[in-house]
């Protein structure tokens, strides 16, 4: 779902300060060369094994599979594939690739980037492949084994991260080699100069030059974006979003994410267990207050834990609880609720999940529930939900690939990461309703085919959510400002995967 707005509503009044311009661009260059100011990314830095670049938005790198536009696995690399056995996948490579060296793709170049992949990220767990468990079958047919049944291998490998590398990249003397339809020119730390590769088999970039420069103050951004430095901003603060659009040189485009922020309700810990005091909490909700207020329009009030970007989520067949605060006082009333006191658990490092948690407090205190707010590190975020140790946490969760199925089984699964080990130890969890949702989940994550799964998944969401196990907030919107003399880059439910190639400058 792209959403291109000719106009942003947002709180009036709302402005965003312009001070000294922190950071250093590369300074604008005339002709044909475009720089994009991007946010940084925790791991900017540790890139070695792409030769110090950024698999994220620079496409110097493809993987095997691509995610579509409508989150779907499709052919990029690989033509085609298919699951011989349970834990045995074949994927066919296309002939026509070359690197940026001019060596062909063959087999024994994706194995080899396979293990570099796997052993550098350590994602043997993530995609239940081990760094021996690729092989060439013949120059262009690769052969997956996997440590298990493992249906979505495709959809999860559609993933910037399995970009094929040349085995001739080497981040020591700034080179990287993939097939992607942009070469690295040049590199500054984290910075990347790029330029068309002319061989590439499908598309060559319209510009001639794009710089990424990492920027990793929004408002600097945005200044650089007002000014000469930046042709396009990544991530604009939502406070500028409005302004950069009114104004005479500058435009802005936004898309919806495959990412939801939700309440996450702990049903085995007292007064949470129970269901009626839940609903009540999510009769309390009012989304809509949540985008206009705390996000300035930058986002879509949820239904669900599932954002609709995901081709199996069921938002518009969701229950919709509220906002109705007078039924969620007489749900407290039926409820076995005595006054304690629920404690909202926020992510320290997120700004907005403090604001969206003080906001969910004042709708508390007004149906008759007291609560308080807990911040702790990103770093404990997770281990303390799972640990439930909070009645509420306020989560963000999505996918970026098209394997979007390990997000159903983590939060809902009896044996799902959010719920394992509380399940293990006592019998209970955190969101997990028991055995009949988990056997929906594994039969949803063996299902082949949308609409199996979506049926399948569709009565996990209706269960949790008619369950008041979550309560939904909003789903993720991201922005790209850029010139308006400049055709916008095209963007994805992915942000990551935000599409270059045909940025250019339009004719004068």
């Amino acid at each position: 779902m792209t959403k291109s707005y000719s106009r942003r509503h947002v709180l009036a009044g709302v402005g965003v300060g312009l001070g000294a311009l922190a950071g250093c661009l590369g300074d604008s260059m005339d002709g044909e060369s475009i720089t994009v100011a991007r946010s940084d990314t925790s791991q900017d830095g540790q890139w070695g094994v792409y030769g110090g670049v950024i698999p994220y938005y620079t496409r110097v790198f493809e993987p095997l599979v691509g995610t579509s536009a409508e989150m779907e696995p499709e052919p990029l690399l690989a033509t085609d594939w298919e699951r011989t056995d349970e834990t045995t996948w074949q994927f066919s490579l296309r002939e026509d690739v070359t690197f940026h060296n001019g060596a062909a793709l063959t087999a024994d170049d994706v194995v080899a980037s396979f293990e570099a992949t796997i052993d550098h990220w350590e994602a043997t767990g993530w995609i239940n492949v081990e760094p021996d468990g690729v092989s060439a079958l013949d120059d262009h047919t690769v052969e997956f084994e996997t440590v298990e049944p493992f249906p979505t291998l495709p959809g999860t490998i559609s993933h910037n991260y399995f970009g094929i590398v040349h085995s001739d990249t080497d981040e020591d003397d700034d080179t990287a080699i993939g097939t992607g339809p942009f070469r690295l020119e040049d590199r500054s730390g984290d910075d990347v100069t790029l330029v068309p590769y002319e061989d590439h088999w499908d598309v060559v970039p319209a510009v001639e030059e794009l710089q990424l420069d990492v920027v990793g103050d929004p408002t600097t951004r945005v200044q650089a974006l007002e000014g000469t430095d930046a042709d396009v901003a990544l991530e604009p603060p939502r406070s500028a979003v409005s302004r950069l659009e009114e104004a005479e040189g500058t435009t802005t485009d936004s898309q919806l994410t495959p990412r939801t922020c939700f309440g996450a309700i702990n049903i085995y810990k007292e007064p949470t267990d129970d269901e009626t005091l839940r609903r009540a909490l999510a009769y309390a909700v009012d989304q809509e207050t949540i985008v206009d207020s705390v996000l300035e329009g930058v986002g879509e009030p949820a239904r669900g834990p599932i954002s609709p970007e995901i081709p199996w989520a069921i938002h518009d067949e969701l229950p919709a609880f509220g906002p109705d605060l007078e039924a969620a006082r007489d749900l407290v009333d039926e409820s076995n609720y005595d006054g304690e006191t629920l404690s909202i658990l926020i992510d320290g490092d997120e700004p907005d999940d403090r604001n969206v948690a003080e906001i969910l407090q004042d709708r508390f205190d007004e149906i008759g529930v007291d609560s308080e707010i807990t911040s702790v590190e990103s770093a404990a975020f997770m281990e303390t939900l799972t640990d439930g140790e909070a009645h509420v946490s306020i989560a963000t969760l999505g996918s970026n690939s098209a394997a979007a199925d390990y997000l159903v089984r983590a939060m809902f699964h009896s044996e799902g990461s959010d719920n394992k080990q509380l399940y293990e130890e006592e019998g209970t969890g955190v969101m997990n309703l028991g055995s009949e949702v988990d056997e929906l989940i594994e039969e949803g994550y063996r299902a082949d085919g949308l609409e199996a799964k979506r049926e399948l998944y569709g009565e996990v969401q209706e269960r949790v959510v008619e369950a008041g196990v979550v309560l939904p907030l909003y789903y993720l919107e991201y922005v790209v400002a850029h010139e308006t003399e400049l055709t916008g880059p095209t963007l994805h439910p992915v942000s990551a995967m935000t599409d270059f190639t045909e940025l250019d400058r339009l004719d004068e």
